[in-house]
C-alpha cells in the first residue's frame, strides 16, 4: 500500500522538485534579508524553517491530490476492502519519504547560512522530522476540503496554518533550551504528542472529507 502510493507520489516527481527548489529559494532568500549577524539569523532560523516546510507541504499536496482525483484513483480506495484511513496513512509516508526528507536535506545544507552549531542543526532537524507527519496530515485533510475549488493551496494555508501554531511552538521551545544548553526532553515529548494528535485527528476527518469529495 504504501509502495503503490510512493510510486503515485513519484510520477509528479517535477512537482516535488520544484516544491524543493521553492523551499531552497525561500531559503536564500531570508538569509539575504536577514543580513550578516548571525544572532538574528540564529534565533530566526526554527520559525523560518518551519513556516516554510508548512507552507511547502500545504501549497503542494492538493496539487497532488487533484491530480489523483482527476485520474480517478482516489475513487479506487473505496474499491478496497481496508478503511480509506490507511491509505491515507499511506499517503502521509509517502509524502514524508519524497518530499519531507528532501526538504530535511535542503535545511542541512543551509543551516550554516543561519550560522546553526551541529547540536542546534540537529534538534532543528529533528524536531522538523516530528513535525513533517502532521504538516503532511493537515496538508491533506485541507487538499480533501478544498478538492473541487480552485486555488486550493492558498485556502489551505488560510484553514490549516493556525493548527500548526502550537506545534512551531513546541519546537520553538526545543530550540530555546537547546541554545540555552537545557534538557529539551520536555518540549521534544510535547512536539511529539501534538504531531501524533494532529495526525490522528486528520486521518479521521480526512476520511470523512474523502467520502464528501469523491460522491460530490
Amino acid at each position: 500500500m504504501i509502495l503503490t502510493e510512493i510510486h503515485k507520489l513519484y510520477l509528479c516527481r517535477g512537482s516535488l522538485f520544484s516544491s524543493c527548489c521553492f523551499f531552497a529559494l525561500a531559503l536564500f532568500c531570508f538569509t539575504l534579508a536577514l543580513g550578516s549577524e548571525g544572532v538574528i539569523l540564529n534565533r530566526c532560523a526554527p520559525p523560518v524553517l518551519w513556516i516554510l516546510a508548512a507552507l511547502t507541504l500545504f501549497f503542494s499536496t492538493p496539487f497532488f491530490l487533484k491530480a489523483e482525483f482527476q485520474a480517478g484513483l482516489l475513487d479506487e480506495i473505496f474499491l478496497h476492502p481496508l478503511s480509506p484511513s490507511f491509505y491515507l496513512l499511506a499517503k502521509i509516508v509517502a509524502e514524508v519519504l519524497l518530499l519531507g526528507l528532501p526538504l530535511l536535506m535542503v535545511g542541512a545544507l543551509f543551516s550554516p547560512s543561519f550560522s546553526l552549531s551541529f547540536v542546534q542543526t540537529a534538534h532543528l532537524l529533528l524536531t522538523l522530522l516530528i513535525g513533517l507527519p502532521a504538516l503532511s496530515a493537515l496538508g491533506i485533510l485541507g487538499g480533501l476540503l478544498t478538492l473541487h475549488t480552485q486555488g486550493g493551496g492558498v485556502l489551505v494555508s488560510l484553514l490549516i496554518l493556525p493548527l500548526v501554531l502550537p506545534l512551531l511552538l513546541f519546537a520553538l521551545s526545543v530550540m530555546e533550551m537547546t541554545r540555552l544548553g537545557l534538557d529539551s526532553f520536555a518540549p521534544f515529548c510535547l512536539l511529539t504528542s501534538g504531531s501524533l494528535l494532529l495526525v490522528i485527528l486528520s486521518v479521521g476527518a480526512g476520511q470523512w472529507a474523502l467520502t464528501i469529495a469523491v460522491e460530490a
